[in-house]
């Protein structure tokens, strides 16, 4: 009996050895919320090097974050109506934002956190939505590239729900990737493949809340270490861009602010887990 729990300890130290030494190792937590994926933390150089983007996302900066963990998918309708039963995530030209599977939106900052809350309270883990730092080091996944998957457009569609050719049909005045993605409006979390870290729809789909307070400034103020901008300002951060945007929205540096009690049909949001 000794040896058998023996045994047993050895391979949970292992277990906890190997998720600490290797970014984007996957688990299932076993909540209510379902895979995390576990990232190494370290360094890398936050913001637009391109030369692509907005003022906001300069200048560039080096940024080290700590070891997290993330939702492997965005939240989804299913797992957000658990919370509130009636939340509608709604409709855009008489398609369907609602199913079970695709991202839940039509949500604000404030029903994000409380939603955070309520996770962490139901399975007694903490939840909370990623810095920004975070969330960009875990959308690069290791690039430095415009996009986690290089530098070309064109390859979008095989890892992101973005406003591709079909939707520039419909819907001439929207800039479009030149790619077709298979879906008008939001798809299912995982349709698409996932980055180098294993996290799926960290660019398009919908756009990701996070933490930080918006200032289109806040780059020339935060610390180097575990940066999380809670300064003055109206607005929080919004990433990653969403299936009605294109090229230069559908970015791993673009930034841009939301009112903390404002949704729409393209905002939703993903967690981490705290250890």
């Amino acid at each position: 009996m000794f040896l058998r729990v023996l045994v047993v300890n050895v391979f949970m130290v292992l277990m906890f050895v190997l998720l600490a030494a290797h970014p984007g190792v996957v688990f299932a937590e076993g909540s209510a919320d379902g895979d995390f994926v576990a990232v190494k933390g370290g360094c890398f150089q936050m913001g637009d090097a391109s030369g692509d983007g907005d003022p906001n996302e300069r200048p560039v900066h080096e940024v080290c974050v700590s070891d997290f963990s993330i939702g492997k998918y965005e939240v989804t309708n299913e797992q957000y109506k658990r919370f509130r039963p009636k939340h509608d995530s709604g409709k855009f030209e008489d398609l369907s934002l609602n199913e079970a599977k695709q991202p839940v939106v039509n949500v604000s900052w404030e029903d994000a956190k409380e939603y955070a809350k309520w996770l962490s309270a139901k399975t007694g883990h903490t939840y909370r939505l990623p810095t920004e730092a975070e969330w960009e080091y875990a959308a690069r996944a290791g690039s430095k590239t415009p996009y986690s998957w290089g530098d070309s457009a064109a390859e979008a569609c095989k890892y992101a729900n973005v406003a591709d050719a079909t939707a520039h049909k419909r819907f001439p005045t929207w800039k479009s990737f030149d790619c077709d993605d298979g879906y008008l409006v939001s798809a299912p979390v995982g349709s698409f493949k996932p980055n180098a870290f294993g996290i799926y729809d960290m660019l398009g789909n919908a756009w990701e809340l996070v933490e930080d307070v918006y200032n289109a400034e806040a780059y020339t103020k935060l610390p180097k270490d575990n940066p999380l901008f809670q300064g003055a300002g109206e607005y929080r951060v919004e990433r990653g861009g969403g299936w009605s945007n294109g090229p230069l929205g559908v970015r791993v540096s673009h930034r841009a602010g939301v009112s903390p009690t404002f949704g729409h049909r393209s905002l939703g949001f993903r967690l981490v887990m705290v250890h």
